[in-house]
C-alpha cells in the first residue's frame, strides 16, 4: 500500500486550462452555497447567548 503523504512535496502536474477553470468555478459555487446557507441558518450559540443575556 502506498503512503499518500509521500506525494505532498512533489511538483504539481500541468493540467489543461479548461479543467482549472471548471474546478475554480465549482469551488466558487460551493463557497457561495456555504455563504448563503450561513445567512439563512440560525447561529444557535448566538441565539442562546442573547436569550440568556436578555432575560437577566
Amino acid at each position: 500500500m502506498d503512503n499518500p503523504f509521500e506525494y505532498i512535496n512533489t511538483p504539481l502536474r500541468e493540467v489543461p486550462e479548461e479543467l482549472k477553470e471548471r474546478v475554480m468555478k465549482d469551488v466558487a459555487y460551493a463557497k457561495l452555497l456555504l455563504d448563503l446557507a450561513s445567512l439563512f441558518s440560525l447561529n444557535v450559540s448566538s441565539v442562546i447567548e442573547r436569550t440568556i443575556r436578555d432575560r437577566n
